[in-house]
């Protein structure tokens, strides 16, 4: 990179690292249970769930897809065991807090509704106090699956929040933590913003709500504005079809047989960075929603008839219904989408449970 992108990088940085905190309103309204009022002293509470031993060594990760294959699509047969293993445990920690959560909004007793908040503060505490995953020896792949782990765990905190009626609070040190994690994912990520970076994808799009559900944690709006940067130029990439009946990513479907399901794993952070953009003074334009439901008519479309759409580059693997959990947010703003309530209905509404999101969501969407 030229050395005044460089300059102009540091000084968009320096605000967002350094900058004052202004609130931001979450995506998620307080949904307390019956067990919230009686959370008191939950950090008192014995945890019988001791959590994993904090990752704290280098990023150092292969790619599970062969990178001599140009569409990416094709799962590499000489990934190191330490590259499986580093992304177990970091995925088997995010997975636990998700199930922490859920394990209090399916609480019987308010016993084992403080226990759940317990391990779930204890857990966080472990791992922040260790300074885990902050490791900068990295590849592209240990930065992303940094940003996957903090999407994920922001995510999950917004959940508990609201979940406890605001009773859970991150401590002080859990909230640094996250800062930290936040600060190494937009320095991560910055470069690719240079409007001269062409692979602009879905990497950055979870970069941007890794980001922004970060700053919803920590009530700071300058996350919220860079991850807003990502949706905005994800919207820009959308490219028409001659019809002018839906549009697409064609970094996503150009992915062989997973063009269908990654164009669906693009619009679960876009979606959510549209709700966290409405909800916090940045709704998008006529132009740019307009252009957004004609992505959602190519998601929809490429579940449920991915033989009639030109884009999409051979037969299709099945696209996973948890990758389809965008529905929940897309169609609580717009209701009348026809191909988005198409796919949700053919598929009963069972779009739930992606870890990468905090997990269960949909009782946040009760309209549908």
């Amino acid at each position: 990179m030229r050395p005044t992108l460089l300059l102009a990088g540091s000084l968009l940085l320096a605000p967002l690292l350094t900058g004052t905190v202004q609130a931001a309103q979450s995506i998620w309204p307080d949904q307390p249970t019956q067990f919230s009022g009686q959370l008191r002293d939950f950090r008192q509470q014995r945890c019988t769930t001791p959590p994993p031993k904090p990752y704290t060594g280098h990023l150092r990760i292969d790619s599970k897809y062969d990178q001599t294959d140009p569409t990416r699509s094709k799962l590499s047969n000489a990934r190191p065991d330490q590259s499986v293993q580093i992304s177990e445990e970091i995925q088997g920690y995010y997975v636990g807090l998700v199930k922490l959560a859920d394990n209090y909004h399916q609480a019987r007793s308010a016993e084992q509704a403080r226990e759940a908040v317990s391990c779930f503060d204890q857990w966080l505490e472990s791992w922040a106090r260790a300074g885990a995953i902050q490791s900068r020896d990295t590849t592209g792949t240990g930065q992303a699956m940094r940003k996957w782990a903090l999407a994920a765990i922001s995510a999950t905190v917004i959940k508990m929040r609201a979940l406890t009626g605001q009773q859970f609070q991150p401590s002080s040190i859990q909230r640094s933590w996250l800062d930290r994690l936040a600060n190494l994912v937009i320095a991560d990520y910055q470069p690719r913003l240079d409007p001269g970076f062409k692979n602009f994808n879905n990497h950055d799009y979870w970069a941007g709500w890794a980001v922004t559900s970060t700053g919803l944690v920590l009530n700071r709006d300058s996350y919220v504005i860079w991850g807003d940067q990502a949706l905005r130029r994800a919207i820009s990439q959308i490219a028409v079809s001659p019809r002018g009946d839906y549009g697409y990513l064609p970094q996503e479907s150009a992915r062989g047989s997973l063009g269908a399901e990654y164009t669906h794993y693009a619009m679960v952070p876009l979606v959510l960075l549209a709700e966290a953009g409405h909800r916090n003074g940045r709704t998008l334009n006529r132009e740019e929603r307009e252009r957004f439901e004609l992505l959602a008519n190519f998601a929809a479309r490429a579940a449920m008839e991915p033989r009639n759409l030109p884009e999409l580059q051979g037969q299709q693997s099945p696209v996973s219904r948890h990758k389809m959990a965008w529905l929940m947010p897309f169609l609580n703003y717009r209701p009348g989408h026809a191909w988005a309530r198409r796919l949700y209905d053919s598929r009963f509404g069972e779009v739930d449970h992606y870890s990468q999101i905090g997990g269960t969501i949909k009782f946040f969407y009760s309209k549908l």
